[in-house]
């Protein structure tokens, strides 16, 4: 098969980075060339995560851009569409070059259908989109059901990482100097973390030698969380980051659009080998086992007490965290996640065979 992958960023964004990119050696070293075509460029993204401001300019760029990647779309037999082609476009445009590709897959990892609930006219976008598609992939069971009432052939594949890259913790002093850690952007971060600042900063106060470590937060969450050591994300160092940490973090707010997260935090947290505190909201209900590796927090109160219980039993943090760190092997490694794809695109091949593993594997070494 030849791939053509549309995808709304480079690897700077994580979203396609795990969702599509972390695919494509993959998909090559089993005999599928694969090109990659971003909408918005690095430099949309340096402005966003810097100033939480959309650029204009990179905007109409990225517009630009789309528009004349869309010249050869038969020149390929598969095309792998990020949620949407052309964002905010007429529901007709969207159809439009969905019915130009040979086949066509849509892959979601949110609820991006949100944005145009109140935009009459652009309502039916997504879904317009989704009916055009052969499949529809999407990340949890919550997109899952939206995508059912207008596709029939829906795939859940959740998002995975790549379990070379991390090595799980397998220590837990009881006496050291305890971290704590959350990682996203600064565009998520004051949302995510207001609701339980008040619960961290009163065990802080209580255990003065805990550390709260921020991966990629920005240094605007500090007016929530002065005490808060904020450290810059690449992807070269986040593996190294979590797996200096003792305890995972991912507060969300439950609503329409959050419901749809797929809880690639909570991944990464338990492939290094945390055990995870999260919201019960979205994917996590279905990531985090209550007791088994982690603990699911609704409000201030439930999150002070299952932090501190894990802050004070290293035990407790190693069992769970040896337990996560196995779940994501089994369930959500890049492995799993590619054999998956590979049964969507190709359901009479399904796995590919253990030759093309090598070579996958010799690649990402």
């Amino acid at each position: 098969m030849r791939i053509l992958m549309f995808t709304r960023y480079t690897a700077m964004g994580a979203n396609s980075r795990y969702r599509l990119l972390q695919y494509v050696p993959w998909f090559e070293a089993a005999g599928h060339p694969v090109a990659v075509r971003a909408m918005l460029g690095d430099d949309y993204l340096e402005v966003l995560y810097s100033s939480r401001r959309r650029s204009v300019r990179a905007i109409l760029r990225g517009y630009a851009r789309r528009i004349s990647q869309l010249q050869d779309l038969s020149q390929f037999d598969v095309v792998i569409c990020d949620q949407e082609f052309l964002p905010y476009f007429p529901a007709a445009v969207e159809r439009w070059i969905a019915r130009r590709c040979p086949r066509l897959f849509v892959d979601y990892d949110d609820a991006a259908y949100c944005k145009y609930q109140n935009l009459p006219g652009l309502r039916g976008r997504i879904p317009g989109l989704m009916a055009q598609a052969e499949a529809v992939v999407v990340g949890n069971r919550y997109l899952a059901d939206f995508a059912s009432r207008h596709n029939p052939n829906v795939h859940i594949i959740p998002t995975v990482v790549d379990t070379r890259r991390y090595t799980a913790k397998k220590n837990h002093f009881a006496n050291a100097a305890l971290r704590l850690v959350w990682i996203g952007t600064p565009v998520t971060a004051a949302d995510c973390l207001l609701p339980i600042a008040g619960a961290l900063t009163a065990l802080r106060e209580k255990y003065p030698d805990i550390v709260l470590r921020l991966i990629g937060a920005g240094d605007a969450v500090r007016a929530v969380l002065p005490f808060a050591e904020v450290v810059p994300w690449s992807e070269a160092t986040e593996a190294q980051l979590l797996a200096e940490c003792d305890i995972g973090l991912m507060p969300l707010p439950d609503n329409n659009f959050t419901r749809g997260k797929c809880g690639l935090k909570l991944i990464q947290c338990m492939a290094a080998g945390l055990p995870v505190v999260a919201s019960p909201v979205g994917a996590n209900c279905d990531i985090v086992g209550q007791g088994t590796d982690g603990y699911l927090a609704d409000g201030p109160q439930q999150w002070s007490d299952v932090l501190e219980r894990l802050i004070l039993s290293a035990d407790l943090r190693r069992e769970l965290g040896g337990n996560g760190a196995a779940k994501v092997a089994r369930q959500y490694s890049l492995e799993t996640g590619f054999d998956a794809w590979m049964r969507v695109l190709v359901p009479q091949v399904g796995r590919m065979g253990s030759g093309a593993r090598k070579t996958v594997a010799a690649v990402g070494s």
